[in-house]
């Protein structure tokens, strides 16, 4: 124990409904609590921060506080929706959330980097700790608290599970298609904003990742998959510098030049010197036939 006393943090429910929806058409509309929205049956589509999901069954949107936001449900195709509002606070509030926020991983993570809006899948069992809390906070009387601190912090825990899960897990998806984005076209010139429509998310979220998975930028990973077929051009081939570097995708020399000191500690022929490999292909006056049984010797020259 080093004395200091933990922090306390409380989960706080400002709204809740579970309902079954013919059509519901929402305004978009922002407030100061965060928002789970689950689908437990049919479908429906939630706009949130500029992007559109169309939720099925065991599918969820979480919205973080002051995110705009709105739900549309279609009379041909009604739906089922738990919903929960809540805020987090810092020593108030009658759920105490401090014991979750110590033990869990997954949370931990989740308060560090809370989404604005997050689309997904229930990983484990988010829809029936939903469930089970929506029922008791209907039902809680006097002196039953505890119960309800409870199934919130399983909720919560659930929720945290999904988020971080489902980001790793899709995270990686977008993060292998950009890359094969940039293994195919990196001859060529690669704008960020273009790498992220290719790959389907917007272009600060496909940074993060670089940034989290790969441990380094867009532009240093684009330069890194150059940097490796200018070292295989320099050891194997006779092609000038100045073909080498449009080779790989810079639009002169003096870049490419800079660029692979930066990598390697020296210039692009400093290294050729270093580490060319000298073959010397020779079979003197003869051709080399390949047959059944062997090789076989032709003279060619004629003296």
């Amino acid at each position: 124990m080093t004395g200091q006393t933990e922090k306390r943090l409380a989960g706080e429910i400002t709204a809740f409904y579970a309902l079954a929806l013919p059509e519901f058409h929402m305004e978009a509309h922002t407030h100061d609590s965060c928002e789970i929205m689950y689908v437990t049956a049919g479908s429906c589509t939630v706009r949130c921060g500029g992007e559109q999901f169309r939720m099925k069954p065991n599918q969820f949107v979480f919205v973080g506080a002051s995110t705009p936001h709105c739900l549309e449900i279609r009379p041909e195709e009604p739906c089922s929706i738990l919903n929960l509002e809540f805020a987090f606070r810092d020593g108030e509030g009658a759920l105490d959330l401090t014991e979750l926020s110590g033990r869990s991983s997954d949370f931990k993570k989740f308060r560090r980097h809370m989404p604005p809006c997050f689309f997904g899948t229930d990983m484990r069992s988010l829809g029936y700790a939903l469930k089970d809390l929506i029922s008791q906070i209907q039902r809680t009387y006097k002196g039953e608290e505890y119960l309800l601190q409870l199934l919130m912090a399983r909720a919560m825990a659930e929720l945290a599970y999904s988020v971080t899960r489902g980001e790793e897990s899709t995270g990686i998806a977008y993060l292998r298609k950009a890359c094969g984005y940039i293994d195919r076209h990196v001859h060529e010139s690669i704008r960020v904003p273009d790498l992220a429509a290719y790959a389907g998310v917007n272009k600060s979220y496909l940074q993060a990742l670089f940034a989290r998975i790969m441990g380094c930028s867009i532009t240093e990973y684009v330069n890194r998959k150059r940097m490796e077929e200018a070292v295989f051009l320099l050891t194997n081939s006779s092609m000038k510098i100045t073909d080498i570097a449009f080779a790989v995708g810079y639009n002169s020399r003096q870049h490419f030049a800079h660029t692979f000191e930066k990598y390697h500690g020296c210039g692009p022929m400093s290294y050729r010197r270093l580490h060319a490999r000298q073959i010397a292909a020779d079979t003197g006056r003869e051709q080399c036939v390949v047959e059944e049984g062997g090789i076989s010797r032709r003279n060619l020259r004629m003296d």
